[in-house]
């Protein structure tokens, strides 16, 4: 019989790079660590891997929490620096939860309701450009995320991750009819007064008097916001006068009709409709406007009178204190001095050399800028450096 005896090699845990947890995998698949230490101990590469896997993932979160009303306001921003956690499992373990919370106090539904989610994944390493990807609601494919913080974490970086949780204003529909020309600001701001009413146990007297002062008319400018109706007249309202309409009906005051708003209210409406249109005029009166005229003092002018023209640009004098025929060689050379590019200061160059050759001085060239733009680019002048020409010259006097 062959001898059956044999050796059994002692086996010892420590070394083979054990531990005995499990790791937690996120909804994504991937590992909520990245490689680096577990929660019981160190991972140890398989023979011929690379060692990246034993470089631990750290990053810091940065979150804001915004309001997209016309435009974006933030409301809240809080960091978190060093989590190792996957991006998918710090979501859904920590930081879902954390932004719950926080939007039933700051944006209580249903009058606020996710629009998109913005992330931005940046490092520390010089003229890398952060990796930025937007996300319809709170629908967030984290894989992408952390396929990013994978690739650059094996370079060494500090790795950040921003995110903008913006978030709207729903648009609920109200009681009654309402005309095409409503906007989504003048809805949201009734029903947030409504709620506002509401959830102080008075009688919602908002609703009342929107619904009374809300313009149906097919024929009104203003169909689709509030309206006074005095006889055929139709007065636009702002919130202020809105807010003055609900108290007066909040103090117990009849505001079944639009005969029933007050003389005081009355007057402030009417006097903030001619301030309205006398603002109107004004603004149509300035764009109505002639060209001003632009008074040119020039060195050389007998008893150094003012030369006056019609000018394109606004009311302003030159005072030039130089020879009319060496101006534009001055000015030239200080154009020159502003730039790096020797293109642009062969150009500056031919410009006024060109002005000279031609006769034309820094006062016709100013008051007549389009005329004289075109004809140092028909000379050869660059597009872009005959408009600078033309257009700095109160500049180089200012500055001379």
């Amino acid at each position: 019989m062959e001898d059956t005896n044999f050796e059994i090699p002692s086996f010892h845990f420590e070394d083979a790079g054990l531990d005995f947890s499990t790791p937690v995998v996120s909804p994504s698949g991937s590992l909520t660590r990245f490689g680096g230490p577990w929660r019981g101990g160190q991972t140890t590469p398989e023979p011929g891997a690379s060692a990246p896997d034993s470089i631990p993932l750290l990053y810091t979160i940065t979150w804001k929490l915004q309001l997209r009303k016309g435009r974006i306001t933030k409301l809240t921003e809080d960091t978190i620096e060093d989590i190792e956690l996957a991006p998918g499992a710090y979501w859904n373990e920590v930081l879902q939860s954390e932004l719950a919370i926080l939007v039933q106090s700051k944006l209580p539904e249903p009058r606020y309701q996710p629009d998109e989610t913005s992330i931005t994944v940046s490092n520390s390493k010089r003229g890398e450009r952060p990796f930025q990807k937007r996300f319809n609601k709170l629908l967030i494919d984290w894989t992408v995320i952390e396929s990013k913080l994978r690739f650059w974490r094996n370079e060494g970086n500090n790795l950040k991750v921003a995110i903008s949780f913006i978030y709207k204003e729903a648009q609920a529909a109200k009681d009654g009819k309402t005309g095409r020309g409503a906007t989504k600001k003048h809805t949201a701001a009734l029903n947030n007064l409504v709620a506002q009413q509401e959830a102080s146990g008075h009688r919602p007297v908002w609703r009342d008097v929107y619904q009374l002062m809300e313009c149906v008319s097919a024929a009104c400018t203003n169909r689709g916001f509030s309206c006074w109706r005095n006889n055929e007249k139709h007065y636009k309202l702002d919130s202020d006068i809105m807010d003055r309409l609900v108290d007066f009906a909040k103090e117990g005051n009849k505001l079944d009709t639009h005969a029933d708003v007050p003389q005081r209210i009355r007057d402030v409406i009417c006097t903030r409709t001619e301030e309205a249109e006398a603002r109107r005029l004004r603004k149509r009166k300035a764009s109505d406007s002639l060209p001003v005229t632009v008074r040119v003092l020039c060195h050389g002018h007998r008893d150094g009178a003012l030369a006056e023209c019609s000018g394109e640009g606004q009311s302003v004098e030159l005072d030039i204190t130089v020879p009319k025929d060496q101006a534009p060689v001055q000015y030239s050379h200080w154009l020159s001095a502003r730039v790096d590019n020797q293109r642009w200061r062969d150009a500056y160059t031919l410009a006024g050399k060109v002005a000279v050759d031609k006769g034309y001085d820094l006062r016709w060239l100013f008051t007549h800028q389009k005329l004289g733009r075109d004809m140092l680019i028909e000379n050869g002048v660059l597009e872009g450096i005959a408009a600078t020409f033309v257009s700095e010259i109160l500049d180089w006097t200012r500055d001379s």
